[in-house]
């Protein structure tokens, strides 16, 4: 009977490895785990954990003696949504392999591009087996000559009992804190990236402060996903971090969210989810397309719904609590956060009530802030991303690495024990110098309260005649006039500074625009926005390039543009 009690004891975190977590939730929560749905909202499979990691475990064994293969060897798993993924993913961590998450084709990618950037990533990491669904692999042949290829239906039949799992976890020892668990790739990795080495003892630390200080993770908890598991926050904060917390998670495919963005909501209704994370865009987009006439979801299970992932926009927020809220929605759920894949995951996050999510700020050429009233001219809305979890410290430095006040605008530098332990290029571990901290290239302030604010990227900054100009501002701008979404429009400069600004239009927004005088109040906003002539002009849909995790991929946007490598043509012919 005290056995029992123990095995029924729910942790949050505390343990020094994955396969001890997984373990752990096995034998004490096996009927929790992971559900999984499809586009129409049925559940399509199930997995508790007890099963996860019977077939972990039998994996493991399989491929230890079927493939000649040395601890440390790094595996590329093409991140599926649904079971093979997390099973293979497990069954490295037990033979001490290195997973390494890859992303699926995305729509409009192309064959051949989806091809290349595999390519890239797999040169990058010197990933030697590359294991994901059948058909897939099988079209990525021809494209990835000379790397082995191991299909997720392979193993399927695989179901391991206790003698299996007791063979599975001698065989693999306990792993040492400082090895590499997983490679991430950074969001922004392109044309050459490079892999982000997170030690077991940053992956434990970072879900430890998930759990405990971040969201404050209950029994009665259960989470709702459809991120990526090839994105950190899709990976470490809604797959690993719930096997370290033995919650359950319902799961949906990031394809069919886009498809029909308000099954996410319906189903968090069905199931009573307690806790989910999205990007900004995402609340907004939901929202916007809920079907006219069907009942609005009623979401008054939801404590946390997370922002993270990119720059966060009060708009966005606003659009979902205004056609939530009144059927249950509790709008102080909403907590933006900050991280980064190269800080394992979560940095900050919010604990303020919604009303005070969003405050105003003017900002200096100099990058002196003050707080201000939303009335004033040079009012900038920004929302706060909380302050530092207890793992982290965060600083804003200026160009010479100096520490500045609160109230200045200067580089953000995160330091903490879930930080990288190394970067992957051309095959090659490279160890990072830990006390340094992570220079995140954000700009961002410290507010006098000691709420953290992310201002933009540094690379994305636009200087006209000594002015400092933020490109998403512009952007929301130019769609606010359109009727558009700032994801079809993207402004940069051609060169240097006090250079043109060019805005490009995708052709689905470039449609909204009604004539001339239409396109006169469009330049006039934007004059009056930025004080410069901005030119904008008309390019294919698909023209601008994402990142892995959807956001804006400006500097190889931009690269081509000025290479002459994107058609373009004025958005109303004078």
């Amino acid at each position: 009977m005290a056995d029992a009690a123990v095995r029924a004891e729910r942790r949050m975190g505390g343990f020094s490895s994955l396969p001890q977590a997984l373990r752990y939730a096995a034998t004490a929560f096996p009927e929790q785990g992971f559900s999984y749905f499809d586009g129409q909202g049925q559940l399509s499979a199930r997995m508790g954990y007890g099963e996860l990691w019977r077939r972990a475990c039998a994996v493991a064994v399989w491929m230890r003696t079927g493939i000649a293969a040395q601890r440390g060897t790094r595996i590329g798993l093409l991140a599926q949504t649904g079971p093979d993924f997390i099973v293979h993913f497990c069954a490295c961590q037990l033979l001490g392999w290195v997973p390494c998450p890859l992303p699926l084709p995305a729509s409009l990618q192309g064959a051949s591009r989806y091809q290349q950037a595999l390519a890239n990533l797999q040169a990058a990491a010197g990933i030697e087996l590359l294991i994901g669904p059948r058909q897939l692999l099988a079209s990525l042949q021809t494209g990835l000559s000379g790397l082995a290829g191991l299909d997720y239906e392979a193993t399927a039949h695989l179901g391991g009992d206790e003698a299996t799992c007791a063979a599975a976890w001698r065989a693999g020892g306990t792993p040492e804190p400082s090895d590499v668990a997983y490679v991430q790739f950074s969001s922004g990795s392109t044309a050459q990236p490079k892999g982000i080495a997170i030690a077991h003892r940053a992956l434990m630390a970072n879900v430890d402060d998930i759990l405990r200080h971040g969201l404050r993770v209950v029994p009665q908890d259960r989470a709702f996903s459809w991120l990526p598991y090839y994105h950190d926050m899709g990976l470490v904060g809604l797959l690993l971090a719930p096997i370290c917390g033995q919650v359950s998670v319902d799961y949906l495919a990031p394809s069919s969210f886009v498809r029909r963005p308000h099954v996410w909501l319906a189903l968090m209704e069905r199931q009573g989810s307690t806790i989910t994370y999205a990007p900004g865009f995402a609340y907004a987009l939901a929202a916007r397309r809920l079907p006219p006439g069907a009942p609005v979801p009623r979401l008054h299970a939801l404590r946390i719904a997370g922002v993270g992932g990119d720059q966060v926009h009060a708009a966005q927020l606003q659009e979902f609590g205004r056609a939530l809220a009144p059927h249950g929605f509790d709008r102080n759920a909403f907590k933006p956060s900050y991280g980064l894949a190269e800080a394992t995951l979560a940095v900050t996050m919010c604990d303020a009530p919604f009303d005070r999510l969003q405050r105003h700020f003017a900002i200096g050429d100099d990058g002196a802030v003050r707080e201000v009233d939303a009335a004033e001219p040079a009012a900038r809305a920004l929302v706060s991303c909380g302050k530092a979890l207890p793992g982290w410290t965060v600083t804003v430095v200026d160009a010479q690495g100096r520490p500045l006040p609160p109230l200045r605008v200067g580089g953000i530098v995160v330091k903490g024990e879930a930080q990288m332990s190394g970067l992957l290029e051309h095959g090659r571990l490279e160890a990072v110098d830990r006390s340094r901290g992570i220079e995140t290239g954000d700009l961002g302030f410290r507010a006098a309260d000691g709420e953290w604010f992310v201002v933009g990227r540094g690379a994305d900054l636009v200087i006209v005649r000594g002015r400092n100009l933020w490109p998403l501002d512009l952007e929301r701008v130019a769609a606010q006039v359109l009727g558009a979404d700032t994801d079809d429009l993207m402004l940069l400069q051609k060169e240097g500074p006090g250079a043109e600004l060019v805005l490009l239009v995708q052709e689905k927004a470039a449609a909204r625009v009604q004539g001339a005088e239409h396109h006169g109040h469009l330049v006039a906003a934007l004059v009056a926005a930025c004080g410069a002539a901005v030119q904008p002009c008309v390019v294919a849909n698909g023209t601008i390039e994402r990142t892995s995790s959807g956001k804006k991929a400006r500097g190889p946007t931009r690269a081509r543009f000025l290479g002459g490598r994107i058609a373009h043509r004025p958005i109303f012919p004078s």
